[in-house]
């Protein structure tokens, strides 16, 4: 029986594998006609009189010839195809800032979305966009990007780490939509950004689009997928650009203050705190700075999202939301497999810091970085129990270098360190992402580990390995990778999910471009195939998946994806569950101010009891709309319901209702108010958080925040504590907190 079943899965990968290879076979026979791009060596010109930042085009230095008139060729949701809109960009300097301008033309100026909003908030309108490699070594990406608004959203772009939109630089941009589109300039200024000074400084660049109605976003240069982004840039030559050395101080005070429910009638006293801090940052050279904080307020003034908590299998990941750690990021991340291990330095592991320092930089074809600080939260006193590094502190200890060659090939190191008294975690690890040919790359890494706890008398080291090999053309993406965490391997500083295991994973990706008069709706189809393989070495005991799916693109930013999960046979408390099911889901946006989301899930699942685990029956749907009536006021209205049957009786283990609520209103670029209130109907808990800040630049701003929680639950008059008594149970508020935080960013 059992190889008859073996037998047929071997037949259903064998029909699916050729259905695949059989579309891909038919895709790579179309042809698609080839537009040429005039991709040149870009000069700016020096500015003898500074344009002002207001998004109209009326200064004297925009009034000479654009320096880029040509068109842009769409990479999303299709590739190669002719921009619909046309675009002018003019480039300029100065001894202190570089200055640019666009002109985006619009056949249908009254369709154009845009909005007054916060940093990094306005991806889902239309936009343009900057990406600036300084350095010309094709191993970072400073990306800007401008709403026909004046609103600003910043990323820092690197091979081994992808996109980050952590950091937040001081430039400054504007916006105006006009009678036939819209017009934006920005100034950013040389000390906000390394670079290389001196005489005829060449740099890479491109240039995005996003046009909203059409969910299209077209380039100059062409971004081609087999060389990817790095190797897609043009150059820009600017004659005589002066060293600078930045100078900055960034002070701040924050006060803040918990009060907890005693008794329905009394509250405790506020624990009112306050604490000042300061950041400081040198620019030892124009290529090379260093930074670093005192006593640093981490306050969150975004609260963690509400997760289903309930049966989970790994920890929840929780993204850094502190500033000095946010930049950081995407210093440190390595290239190679990411399934298990994500990130390799997660700085939520350092959790209640005192000081911190980093230094980083660019010498040559060398990128380095180093970061030091220092965790109070060890040596913390606990309850019921002695704490044997009581007022100690853990020390971390990061140092990453990367080499770079030919391109956005590198080879790099990265070595993280946990000290904490006799207790030590040290790892090394190297990396290297390698491009060949037209379409292939491959990244990978290696870790090896060593940590001595005296608490467990034992010294153990341990290795990991991974290596991704990827295949990219307009046609056909495709992956594959292999992963090896051995049994000692321990990394403090990261976020994984298991040890002593293997796995593979292969993905191909092929895409049908739509070209039909009678379903213009339609832009590409892209069938999904995956399957992964993984092996536990503990229990000798093995996960297998297998997926077929479809992912559908259309205009009004829409998209659709459908997918079975054929197989999913996982491994728990020695044994095996099939978890296969079907889901998909999509959104559109359906009006300048409506966007739909909607996500249904189907499938069985597993309650992972270490005694007596049971396969049960999953629903997941979710849904979300994003409504903007004006400009400055948007709601943000989301629904997440999880429901577990046991397969076996039907009986209703659990269920989950997640509402979240997101308000803001932003009368202008600096002012922002928002209000959350999220509820979970497991936990029966419902938070609350009001928020108004006023920012003048990144790190210049002031916050001012109220927070609540209720709890529905009872009180016991006799015993005078709180209770769960269903029979007398309401909602209380149970704490509320209030915060202040003012800082302010002087540079020299």
């Amino acid at each position: 029986m059992k190889i008859t079943k073996n037998l047929n899965l071997s037949k259903r990968f064998q029909i699916l594998l050729f259905f695949v290879m059989t579309i891909y076979s038919f895709n790579i026979s179309l042809t698609a006609e080839k537009y040429k791009q005039n991709i040149k060596k870009l000069i700016p010109v020096h500015a003898k009189t500074a344009p002002v930042i207001d998004g109209k085009l009326d200064d004297n230095i925009w009034r000479t010839s654009a320096l880029v008139d040509d068109i842009f060729i769409t990479y999303n949701p299709t590739d190669g195809e002719i921009f619909p809109q046309k675009t002018k960009v003019w480039l300029a300097f100065d001894k202190d800032n570089l200055y640019f301008a666009f002109y985006c033309y619009d056949t249908e100026p009254d369709k154009i979305k845009t909005s007054i909003t916060k940093r990094d908030n306005s991806f889902g309108d239309d936009w343009v966009g900057i990406g600036l490699d300084p350095f010309g070594n094709k191993q970072s990406l400073y990306e800007f990007f401008v709403n026909p608004s004046g609103m600003q959203g910043d990323i820092y772009n690197t091979p081994a780490n992808g996109e980050n939109s952590a950091p937040d630089w001081v430039w400054y941009s504007g916006g105006k939509v006009v009678n036939d589109g819209y017009t934006v300039e920005i100034k950013i200024p040389l000390k906000s950004i390394r670079f290389k000074h001196g005489e005829n400084v060449s740099m890479n660049i491109l240039f995005w689009r996003r046009l909203n109605r059409l969910g299209m976003n077209g380039s100059w240069p062409e971004l081609d997928p087999g060389k990817g982004i790095f190797n897609s840039t043009a150059e820009v030559v600017y004659k005589n650009l002066s060293n600078q050395r930045l100078i900055e101080f960034i002070p701040s005070i924050t006060y803040g203050s918990l009060w907890d429910r005693e008794t329905p009638d009394t509250w405790s006293k506020g624990d009112g705190d306050m604490d000042a801090g300061i950041s400081m940052k040198y620019g030892i050279t124009s290529t090379i700075s260093a930074e670093m904080t005192i006593n640093p307020d981490f306050s969150q003034v975004e609260s963690d999202s509400f997760q289903i908590s309930r049966n989970r299998r790994y920890p929840i990941f929780y993204r850094e939301k502190r500033p000095f750690f946010m930049e950081a990021g995407d210093l440190f991340g390595l290239a190679g497999s990411q399934n298990n291990l994500y990130p390799a330095v997660h700085t939520r592991k350092i959790v209640d810091p005192s000081w911190g320092g980093r230094i980083t930089g660019d010498v040559g074809k060398v990128t380095f970085g180093a970061m030091i600080a220092s965790d109070k939260w060890p040596g913390r006193e606990l309850e019921n129990e002695e704490n044997p590094y009581l007022d100690k502190q853990a020390l971390y200890t990061i140092g990453r270098m990367k080499y770079s060659f030919n391109g956005d090939n590198y080879i790099g190191g990265l070595y993280s360190g946990r000290e904490l008294g006799d207790y030590y975690n040290r790892v090394f690890a190297l990396d290297t992402k390698y491009r060949f040919g037209k379409s292939h790359s491959i990244v990978a890494n290696f870790f090896n580990t060593n940590t001595n706890d005296p608490e467990e008398e034992n010294n153990y080291a341990g290795t990991a390995y991974t290596a991704k090999y990827n295949y990219s053309t307009k046609k056909l993406f495709g992956s594959f990778n292999i992963e090896r965490y051995g049994k000692n391997f321990q990394m403090d500083t990261a976020f994984y999910r298991r040890t002593n295991v293997f796995s593979s994973k292969l993905l191909l990706i092929p895409t049908f471009v739509i070209k039909s008069e009678k379903f213009k709706w339609l832009q590409a189809i892209k069938p999904v195939f995956i399957t992964n393989y993984l092996y536990d070495y503990s229990t000798g005991m093995k996960d297998q998946y297998l997926n077929i799916g479809v992912m559908i693109s259309f205009i009004k930013q829409g998209d659709l994806t459908l997918a079975w999960d054929i197989m999913q046979k996982e491994s728990w408390a020695g044994k095996t569950f099939n978890t296969h099911g079907v889901w998909g889901g999509g959104g559109i946006q359906l009006t300048k101010w409506l966007r739909i989301n909607m996500n249904l899930s189907l499938k069985k699942g597993i309650y992972y009891d270490r005694e007596d685990p049971f396969l049960g029956r999953r629903i997941n749907f979710s849904t979300s709309l994003s409504l903007q009536p004006l400009e400055t006021l948007s709601f943000n209205l989301s629904y997440n319901y999880t429901d577990f049957n046991k397969d076996s009786d039907g009986n209703d283990i659990y269920d989950y209702h997640i509402f979240y609520t997101r308000s803001t209103f932003q009368p202008s670029k600096h002012l922002y108010f928002r209000v959350l209130i999220q509820y979970d109907s497991y936990l029966d808990t419902v938070m609350s958080d009001i928020l108004a800040s006023y920012e003048l630049i990144p790190g210049t701003v002031m916050h001012i925040g109220y927070g609540s929680m209720h709890e529905n639950i009872s009180w016991d008059p006799r015993n005078r504590n709180w209770a769960n008594d269903i029979n007398s149970q309401k909602f209380y508020q149970t704490s509320q907190s209030f915060f202040i935080k003012c800082s302010y960013r002087l540079q020299f």
